[in-house]
């Protein structure tokens, strides 16, 4: 089984130095790699006037609830250093908020979450607002990240017929867990 982080728990998440045993600052954003579609970077508020520091997600040595440990301060770097994460900053990509659409172009909605394996740091699940016009009968979607195909400024194209709803989701848990009965009311049955 995976572990998940949601993009919204990482942000104003605590980043701690290993070797300096020191808070360095918050989390304000994960680094998407937009063809990889694995995290690379991380950038960290330092709570000095709007500076900013980047560091690798390969820096990254521990992850917990309410922290992001790194090796040490020595790995944070000012935003335009690291040439790789630059490139991708510059590009100005934000996952949530983006339009989701699939290969024939039709507009499934915008993402509002999501989230990454913790194990692997792949894009993990996209939750989307669906685009249904009328917003009382629509469901967020989850979308795979195997299936994102492709990530644009503003966009994020996805393979079509790999959308579920989260409501088809909870339905099919209910539905297994229905299935399974308690040892005690299986035995009743058999006396």
């Amino acid at each position: 089984m995976s572990m998940q982080k949601l993009s919204s728990e990482f942000n104003n998440t605590a980043v701690i130095s290993r070797q300096e045993h020191a808070i360095l600052g918050t989390l304000s954003d994960v680094i998407i790699h937009p063809k990889d579609k694995k995290a690379v970077g991380m950038v960290l508020e330092t709570g000095r006037e709007d500076i900013k520091a980047v560091f690798n997600a390969s820096d990254v040595v521990g992850i917990g609830t309410n922290f992001i440990m790194i090796k040490s301060a020595d790995n944070l770097s000012p935003p335009d250093e690291i040439i790789r994460l630059k490139e991708i900053l510059d590009l100005g990509i934000e996952l949530n908020g983006s339009k989701v659409v699939d290969e024939d172009g039709r507009h499934l909605g915008k993402i509002r979450d999501w989230s990454v394996d913790l194990k692997t740091m792949y894009l993990s699940r996209l939750y989307v607002v669906s685009a249904s016009w009328i917003k009382a009968l629509s469901q967020d979607l989850i979308i795979s990240g195997d299936n994102v195909i492709r990530i644009e400024k503003g966009r994020v194209i996805v393979r079509g017929g790999s959308v579920k709803s989260e409501k088809s989701a909870n339905v099919v848990r209910k539905r297994a867990s229905a299935r399974v009965k308690p040892a005690h009311l299986a035995k009743a049955k058999r006396s």
